[in-house]
C-alpha cells in the first residue's frame, strides 16, 4: 500500500500520520493540505468522493437552476423585441443535463488523482476502535492525527403520515425523470427557494410552506421583502408560519393539512419535497465509545476544531458550524493543518452566504437591525436600486438592491467612510459582487476603498462602487438622486 508507514501494531493493516473519514469538500481538502505537506495520509469514504455538494447539492441543484433560466429568459425574451414562440420543456434531457454537469466535476474528485497527490483511498464504513485505530471492514489502521468529515444529510420533520408517503429530499430528487405538475415545497430555506424557483420556472406549479412566519428570518429585512415579491410575481406561493398536521396519499399524489392558527387548511401536490434543515452524521463512528463529544448540532470543536479527545479533528457540515461548502473547504485545510504544524483558530466574521435564486441573494456580516443593536448610533446605511446601475438597465434586471452597512472607528469615526459591517445584495450577479466586500472587510479597509477604485464601465460591479459613493455628498447625487425615473 504506497505510503503507508512500515511500522505497524499487530493486527494493523497501516499506519498513517493523517486519517480522514469522509470524502466531502472538508475531507478532500484536508487529505490533500496534508499530502502536499509530505505527510502519509488515509481517506476513508463510504460514499462517491465529491460528497453531498457534488452528488446531491450546490453542482446539481445549480445546474437544474441555470437550466430553469434559459427557459424563464426564453420566455421572455419578447422584452428584447425577440420572438421564440412557445417555449417547451423535455424535462427528462433536462435531467440529462444536471448529471452531464455533475460527472464533469465528479471526474475531478475520483480515486485516481487523489492517489496522484498522494492520497490513499479507503473504500467502506469507518469506526473508531480506540482514539488511535480505525476499523474498514476486517481491516485496521492507526494515525497520529483524524480528521472526521462525515458531513450532514437532510434532517426530517416528525409530520403525522409522513413516512408513508413517498416524498423527495436534495438527496433523491435529481434522480426524478418525469416533471411533478404540482409540487409542495417544506421549507423556505436556501434549498426549499432554490429548487421552488427552478421547478416553477420549468412549468411547474409550485407551493412554499414553512413553520417560520418571517420570510428568511438570516437576511437583512429589506433584501428578504425584495425576494419575496419577485418570486411570488413569478407564481410561487408561500404558506409561512404554518404547522403541517398530517401528510397522506391522495388523487395519485399527497395532500397536506397544515394549521393557521385557528384554522387548518388542505394542500395538494403530485410531490413532496422536504427541505427543512440537515442533520450532522454522525452515527456508527463509534465517537462516544473513545469520549468525542457530540452535541445537537454536530460534533463539539474548538476554535482550532479541535474535539474534546487529543488528536481528533472535525471538519465541515458534521460540526454545525454553518454548512456551506466554502466553509468546509476552509476548515478542512485548518483541521489539517493544525493538526501538524500550525495552531491557527478558525474565524467567522467574514463568511459571505449566497442563495442562488434569480435574482441571487447575498450578505456578509451584519444585517442592518444586527448592527444597530451592537453598534447603535454609530451605523450609517446606504441603499442603491439595480434601477440606477446602468449595466443592468440595460440588461433589462432591475428587480433588487445593494445595501452597505458602515460602522465609525475609534477617533476617526466615518473618516474615509468608515468600516463596512455588513452588505447585503438582491440582484443579479449578487454571488460575485458580494465578494468586493468581502475582502474590504477582510482587510478591514475603509469603505470608501471601494468608490475609490476604478470599475469597467458598464459593468454590474459600479453598482458597488456607486453604492459605496452614497456615503459620502458627492456621491450621493452621482449615484442616485439623478435616476428617480427609473426607481421601482
Amino acid at each position: 500500500m504506497p505510503g503507508v508507514r512500515g511500522r505497524t501494531g499487530p493486527g494493523v493493516t497501516g499506519a498513517f500520520d493523517l486519517a480522514v473519514i469522509g470524502g466531502g469538500t472538508a475531507g478532500l481538502v484536508a487529505a490533500q493540505a496534508a499530502a502536499q505537506k509530505r505527510r502519509c495520509v488515509l481517506l476513508v469514504s463510504d460514499g462517491p468522493l465529491g460528497g453531498e455538494c457534488t452528488w446531491d447539492g450546490c453542482v446539481p441543484s445549480k445546474a437544474l437552476i441555470e437550466a430553469a433560466s434559459v427557459r424563464h429568459t426564453a420566455a421572455n425574451a419578447d422584452r428584447f423585441g425577440i420572438r421564440v414562440g412557445d417555449v417547451s420543456v423535455d424535462f427528462a434531457a433536462v435531467m440529462d443535463h444536471v448529471h452531464g454537469v455533475i460527472n464533469d466535476i465528479a471526474r475531478y474528485e475520483d480515486e485516481s488523482h487523489l492517489e496522484a497527490a498522494g492520497v490513499v483511498v479507503r473504500r467502506g464504513r469507518a469506526a473508531f476502535v480506540d482514539a488511535h485505530t480505525l476499523a474498514v471492514g476486517d481491516d485496521r489502521f492507526s494515525a497520529e492525527h483524524f480528521v472526521v468529515c462525515t458531513g450532514s444529510r437532510p434532517a426530517i420533520p416528525a409530520i403525522d403520515g409522513l413516512d408513508g408517503v413517498p416524498y423527495f429530499t436534495n438527496e433523491i430528487i435529481f434522480e426524478l425523470r418525469e416533471q411533478p405538475r404540482r409540487l409542495l415545497v417544506l421549507g423556505a430555506g436556501a434549498v426549499g427557494l432554490e429548487l421552488a424557483q427552478a421547478f416553477a420556472r420549468l412549468g411547474t406549479d409550485v407551493e412554499v410552506i414553512d413553520v417560520e412566519e418571517a420570510f428568511l428570518p438570516r437576511e437583512d429585512p429589506e433584501i428578504a421583502t425584495v425576494m419575496r415579491d419577485i418570486l411570488e410575481s413569478e407564481g410561487i406561493r408561500f404558506h409561512l408560519g404554518v404547522q403541517p398536521v398530517r401528510i397522506a396519499r391522495a388523487h395519485g399524489g399527497v395532500e397536506l393539512r397544515v394549521r393557521d392558527g385557528a384554522d387548518e387548511r388542505l394542500l395538494v401536490g403530485d410531490q413532496i419535497l422536504v427541505a427543512t434543515g440537515r442533520k450532522a452524521r454522525t452515527e456508527g463512528l463509534g465517537l462516544e465509545t473513545i469520549g468525542v463529544r457530540v452535541g445537537e448540532r454536530g460534533i463539539v470543536v474548538d476554535a482550532h476544531l479541535r474535539t474534546s479527545v487529543r488528536g481528533i479533528f472535525a471538519a465541515g457540515d458534521v460540526t454545525g458550524t454553518l454548512p456551506f461548502t466554502h466553509v468546509a473547504a476552509y476548515q478542512g485545510r485548518l483541521a489539517a493543518n493544525n493538526a501538524f504544524d500550525r495552531q491557527q483558530a478558525a474565524s467567522y466574521r467574514v463568511i459571505p452566504w449566497v442563495i442562488f435564486t434569480d435574482p441571487e441573494i447575498a450578505h456578509v456580516g451584519l444585517t442592518e437591525p444586527e448592527a444597530r443593536r451592537a453598534h447603535g448610533d454609530g451605523v450609517r446605511v446606504v441603499t442603491l436600486p439595480f434601477t440606477a446601475v446602468d449595466r443592468a438597465v440595460i440588461a433589462r434586471r432591475t428587480r433588487g438592491l445593494i445595501k452597505v452597512v458602515t460602522g465609525g472607528r475609534p477617533v476617526i469615526g466615518h473618516a474615509g467612510g468608515g468600516t463596512i459591517l455588513g452588505a447585503h445584495i438582491a440582484g443579479p450577479g449578487a454571488g460575485e459582487l458580494i465578494h468586493e466586500f468581502v475582502v474590504g472587510m477582510q482587510v478591514h479597509a475603509f469603505s470608501g476603498r471601494l468608490a475609490q477604485a476604478v470599475h469597467a464601465y458598464p459593468s454590474m460591479s459600479v453598482g458597488v462602487q456607486q453604492a459605496v459613493a452614497r456615503l459620502f455628498e458627492g456621491g450621493r447625487a452621482a449615484a442616485g438622486e439623478l435616476r428617480e425615473d427609473l426607481r421601482p
